[in-house]
């Protein structure tokens, strides 16, 4: 038992594993979890943006269960938006690459837009408009596969976490900001 336990603890601290999304030819945001101690997938996250020639991270809340993906926009102001559901949201760009986004954004989601997602017609950079937020162009999701609705037999146990274009997957509602 206690090789077990040890096993499963090793395991957790040196495993990684990431989903990646290509924003331009040359920048992507890359999503990388690692395991936390237990059975069950709670993640340590990190979100990291490459534009080319630099890299720049930030650790974002443990997920103890509460996680249910995270969707990314690109905002009309020109910011890419990660939203996180009951988390919030955070913004970055690439030019220069930067967590640190002065324009303001919204992540409520607006009433009228919910009632009715045929109304998403309009495109941003070839991304669909967002049916749920003001400003917000649907880029696709990082999220675990075992969320995707394929078997357990069909998922790769290397790739637990990927990342979904609106191509792949159209928007996801995400719970309702705490």
């Amino acid at each position: 038992m206690l090789l077990i336990l040890t096993l499963t603890l090793l395991h957790s601290y040196f495993v990684s594993y990431k989903a990646t999304a290509q924003l331009t030819q040359q920048a992507n945001a890359t999503l990388l979890v690692q395991p936390m101690f237990g059975f069950h997938s709670d993640w340590q996250r990190t979100f990291i943006v490459n534009d080319g020639q630099s890299t720049k991270s930030i650790q974002l809340f443990e997920d103890t269960g509460w996680w249910s993906g995270s969707n990314l926009y690109l905002h009309t102001s020109g910011t890419y938006v990660v939203h996180e559901g009951q988390n919030g949201c955070f913004g970055f760009a690439l030019n220069p690459l930067t967590y640190d986004i002065r324009d303001s954004i919204s992540c409520e989601k607006r009433p009228e837009l919910t009632a009715d997602a045929s109304k998403a017609v309009s495109r941003l950079d070839g991304y669909p408009a967002s049916p749920y937020y003001e400003g917000l162009f649907y880029i696709g999701r990082f999220v675990e596969t075992n969320r995707v609705g394929a078997s357990q037999e069909d998922q790769p146990r290397s790739k637990p976490v990927i990342f979904q274009t609106f191509i792949e997957h159209s928007e996801t509602e995400l719970p309702d900001i705490l």
